[in-house]
């Protein structure tokens, strides 16, 4: 079980020091130790900002990254990305997808950024004794973009065999919870969208053309999530979360959690983190598939994406309706993070700490 009542999903919007430092990164005007030294900065601040607000568990809003999950799966040997331009939401926009372009392996001898980034949040968070979380993209973000999105069959090291693919896979990230937690991590969170593509009409009509099967995909998806939990030290806790995703304040994917929820659920996550901040989303039905369960499912009721402020008195309608669905096992955050590119969602930051304060004022239910 989820030791949380409530928490934050990861990512905060970025502030202006960072995106100006970024750009002078970017440009070479200033060297990475410069960049580093400016978010190290930005990121004491914003933990301290976390706490006045009022939460046990914080983030380093991702500060650090261009993307919420390429630049963790960069820490792997084998991966690499394709820059390309996709038509998103009536715009034209650079992105980045994943590939695999060898053996996929965690080293902990050239994992520094991220490691960095997880000894620097520890130390600010323990000047106030509360804990740190390390947000991760999940392992299910390696084969959605390589052989799903990118639609690539084969590998250069590993040919046509996703069965050694999702071995390795499993294994590396084996080593790096083994590696965060010889760093002193106790939590951490497996950001996964790649649940909710299978939930897409549009995606699945994709996968299906690529000559695979949903079932088949999300068989692939269970167990290589499977995998990568194998050997995981007992007083961690390891919790995930998706949503239907968030580029820029915007969903990608339509569907409901019915089809996916028993899958997910397979997997011995100790915690849920699940989006519910709109009709879209659907009954929390699908979720009974927990009660009774040592597992927590978080509802994420909270948006992140809209600039409304939500009545208290709703959320916690909401709440109960989770929980007479789920069980007691049950705690609060918001649907998402603020920033999962580091571009933002479209909210300003006073909107952001609004939601924050939202979030903690609704100890008095859970």
């Amino acid at each position: 079980m989820l030791n949380i009542k409530y928490d934050i999903v990861g990512s905060f919007l970025r502030p202006q020091e960072i995106k100006e430092a970024r750009a002078k990164f970017n440009n070479n005007e200033i060297t990475y130790e410069q960049l580093r030294d400016i978010e190290d900065e930005q990121i004491a601040k914003l933990v301290a900002k976390e706490v006045q607000h009022g939460l046990k568990f914080v983030t380093d809003g991702e500060f650090r990254r261009r993307w919420w999950h390429l630049d963790w799966l960069k820490e792997f040997d084998g991966f690499t990305t394709k820059h390309l331009d996709k038509f998103i939401n009536g715009r034209n926009n650079h992105i980045e997808l994943g590939m695999i372009e060898g053996k996929i392996f965690y080293d902990p001898n050239k994992a520094h950024k991220e490691m960095y980034a997880w000894d620097f949040l520890k130390k600010e968070a323990s000047k106030y004794g509360v804990e740190a979380k390390k947000c991760i993209s999940g392992p299910n973000m390696i084969l959605i973009d390589h052989f799903l999105q990118l639609g690539i069959k084969d590998t250069p090291y590993y040919g046509t065999d996703i069965e050694a693919v999702i071995e390795d896979i499993g294994l590396a990230y084996q080593a790096a919870i083994r590696d965060f937690y010889n760093h002193g991590c106790r939590y951490i969170q497996i950001d996964d969208t790649s649940w909710t593509y299978m939930i897409d009409d549009t995606f699945v009509s994709k996968v299906e053309g690529l000559g695979y099967t949903k079932a088949q995909v999300l068989d692939w998806f269970v167990r290589v999530s499977t995998k990568a939990l194998e050997n995981r030290p007992e007083d961690m806790q390891i919790a995930t979360h998706f949503c239907k995703g968030n580029f820029k304040g915007n969903p990608l994917f339509h569907g409901f959690y019915d089809t996916i929820a028993k899958s997910v659920a397979s997997i011995p996550y100790d915690g849920y983190f699940v989006e519910y901040d709109d009709a879209r989303s659907g009954t929390f039905d699908p979720w009974a598939v927990l009660k009774g369960t040592d597992r927590t499912f978080v509802a994420g009721l909270i948006s992140t994406k809209r600039k409304e402020l939500e009545e208290h008195d709703a959320i916690k309608e909401r709440y109960e309706q989770a929980k007479a669905v789920v069980g007691e096992n049950i705690a609060l955050s918001p649907q998402c993070g603020f920033a999962s590119v580091e571009e933002g969602n479209c909210i300003d930051e006073e909107t952001q700490w609004k939601k924050i304060d939202l979030l903690v004022s609704c100890q008095d239910f859970i």
